[in-house]
């Protein structure tokens, strides 16, 4: 038999060649970046083992004068070359509060290399004497992980950085007691599902099931599986009846820390196994305060509160801004705060949906909700100055007050220091994206998408960023990834709309038609000046007539609401003058413009216009002045993407 060669790991199609610092995935090298191989080396080298954010930067960069988030991003473009789901990882694992764990499959699947061999090239040689004793403590300490039934108690155990669960095999109630297939499935399920939460170390099954029956004390269980939590369960079958109790067990003293029966009716069997499954996992993750929604980051304990979030987030990720959902979405919040007073996150969803819905309702009724939403935000800052939330709060407040670059660096911050959600993100990335950092916005709002990969709202946003940066196949690419997403698709049409009519996507004059027609049915496109537009599609200069009549009349053109899409048609049929009228009026509607401190969002109007070039206009340059982008170019030195500055006075962008 060959022996297993230390330069190179292989396992299903992937081979990372750390002497040839190549790694190929079904016969096709990965391009990597130096850096981003020299973290998959040092990570593989040692599987199994949790490498500090801190201890990567030293090994890598050699120092620590880099900020953690390229960390991040390097660990996104790890996962995509090797085709990991951040969401179900099989490899690059995080740790969440600590760093990164690569495992390696199975023993037989793959060849696992020296850490010394790995991280050869970047790191000093270590004496001989100390690499074995080193690489021998690794895999003790792995195989002791791995396998912790085949410690005694007499043994010393291994700390643990991750909460430990083991879940032990269900127990069949039913008169019959033929339903031992389902009970141990049920249990199967739960396992796999649990496994896939990275902050969570789960007893593997074989181990879990030598205790089969119940008849031991759960302390000696706990003990023996090196777990300080136990799930265990039964199943009772009646005729077409299915009665479900699971019961999450602290294994030091055996108390119950949560508990659920659930009754279904027993059509589909296994319909039934994987939604208890996903509920018993869902509860369990948050019940063990590891899920990213926990109470370090704002979340809660609560079960119920925390299933209410997940229903509150669903609607906004699927785009549904409507006034339906936003009662839905304020009655939620309601929900979950009345559950759980002490969280954070609750108490922020409640006053973004009470701001929501006084701009969905206006008048009297909007002004008491605004009111409610600022007694909120004001409790947040109250009961947890320290919270992240109360930080982006600081960062929104400073933008607001014409300090947008401490706005900046206080909104990075918050996306840096945590798990990198929507919720963390889309303030600061609507910043940079107010300020012209078009690049910039598209490396974070991707590094988003890869963890929530099926957000509408992410791939809507990506869809405006590639657009404004002139990436036009990335952002059909986008498109037709996110027609496939449930939820509300009348942004990304729109973007679609104009691209087409910018002649920058193919499908010619019926798909153009055909987007119109769809659009026409939404809120803010069902204005005369859109129908109208819809009936001379073939005619460009009948188009700009319609955009000159639609800044003159305000009725026609359906108010500030829909003044964006006559600046976006002009701008589209290359009419500069014209988009440049178009875009001043659709600016001037925005509070705080002549003063210089609009909110970060309508600044978007700058960039979302990339066509007719009228970046390089003398008048888009006097809006930028006006609006205070320039004064924050010039104090950071930090100048919008494809912008430059002309001497000491005068700048150009193009």
């Amino acid at each position: 038999m060959p022996q297993p060669d230390p330069s190179r790991l292989a396992f299903d199609d992937v081979v990372i060649d750390f002497v040839g610092r190549r790694l190929l995935r079904a016969g096709r090298e990965q391009t990597l970046e130096p850096k981003a191989f020299a973290v998959l080396a040092l990570l593989a080298g040692s599987p199994g083992r949790v490498f500090a954010r801190e201890e990567i930067l030293d090994a890598v960069w050699g120092h620590r004068h880099v900020t953690q988030s390229v960390i991040n991003r390097i660990m996104s473009l790890l996962r995509q070359a090797l085709g990991e789901d951040a969401q179900r990882p099989r490899l690059l694992h995080t740790v969440y509060g600590i760093g990164y764990r690569f495992d390696a499959p199975a023993a037989g699947d793959a060849v696992v290399p020296p850490a010394s061999r790995a991280v050869h090239r970047w790191r000093q040689a270590w004496p001989v004497a100390f690499v074995t004793l080193a690489v021998l403590i690794v895999s003790v300490v792995v195989w002791m992980m791995r396998d912790p039934v085949r410690r005694t108690s007499g043994e010393a155990t291994v700390p643990q950085a991750r909460p430990s669960l083991a879940v032990l095999p269900f127990v069949d109630l039913s008169r019959a007691r033929d339903q031992a297939y389902l009970a141990d499935g049920l249990a199967e399920e739960i396992r796999n599902q649990l496994a896939q939460s990275p902050a969570l170390r789960v007893v593997g099954r074989t181990s879990s099931r030598s205790f089969e029956g119940g008849r031991d004390d759960v302390r000696a269980i706990g003990r023996a599986l090196g777990a300080a939590h136990l799930l265990e369960g039964s199943v009772r079958r009646e005729g077409s009846d299915l009665r479900v109790t699971a019961r999450l067990v602290h294994a030091e003293d055996g108390s119950y820390l949560w508990s659920k029966t659930y009754a279904r009716e027993l059509r589909d069997v296994f319909a039934v196994q994987d939604d208890i499954a996903r509920d018993v996992a869902l509860a369990l993750r948050v019940k063990l305060d590891v899920a990213r929604f926990n109470r370090e980051q704002g979340g809660t304990t609560q079960v119920d509160a925390y299933e209410r979030f997940l229903r509150w987030r669903s609607i906004g990720m699927r785009e549904q801004f409507d006034v339906e959902h936003d009662r839905q979405r304020l009655q939620l919040a309601r929900e979950m705060v009345s559950r759980d007073a002490q969280c954070v996150l609750c108490w922020d969803a409640l006053a973004v949906s009470l701001e929501a819905m006084a701009r969905e309702l206006g008048g009297p009724q909007a002004e008491r909700l605004r009111a409610e939403a600022s007694r909120v935000r004001g409790h947040i800052a109250r009961s947890a100055p320290d919270s992240w939330v109360v930080r982006r709060d600081r960062a929104n407040a400073l933008w607001r007050e014409g300090k947008r670059a401490d706005a900046i660096a206080l909104a990075k911050q918050v996306a840096d220091t945590g798990p990198l959600t929507r919720e963390r993100a889309w303030d600061y990335a609507y910043m940079l994206y107010a300020m012209g950092h078009l690049d910039d916005t598209i490396a974070l709002v991707e590094r988003v998408r890869a963890i929530e990969p099926r957000a509408l709202f992410l791939s809507r946003d990506l869809q405006y960023d590639y657009t404004a940066a002139r990436r036009y196949a990335d952002a059909e690419a986008e498109y037709r990834r996110g027609l496939q997403m449930e939820g509300s698709q009348r942004e990304t049409d729109s973007v679609a709309f104009f691209r087409q009519l910018a002649g920058k996507r193919g499908g010619g004059l019926p798909e153009l038609r055909d987007l119109h027609r769809r659009l026409q049915q939404q809120e803010g496109f069902d204005t005369p000046f859109f129908r109208d537009l819809g009936t001379v599609l073939d005619d460009r200069g009948a188009m700009l007539a319609l955009v000159g009549k639609a800044l003159a009349d305000e009725a026609y053109a359906g108010g500030q609401d829909a003044a964006y899409v006559q600046t976006s048609v002009a701008d589209a049929l290359g009419d500069t003058g014209l988009a440049i009228r178009a875009l001043r009026k659709e600016l001037e509607m925005q509070p705080g413009f002549d003063e210089g401190r609009m909110a970060q969002y309508p600044y978007v109007a700058f960039w979302n216009a990339p066509y007719s070039g009228m970046r390089a206009h003398a008048d888009f340059k006097v809006l930028l002045v006006q609006a205070g982008v320039v004064d924050y170019w010039r104090q950071t030195g930090r100048w919008g993407d494809d912008c430059a500055p002309v001497g000491a006075d005068d700048f150009r962008c193009h």
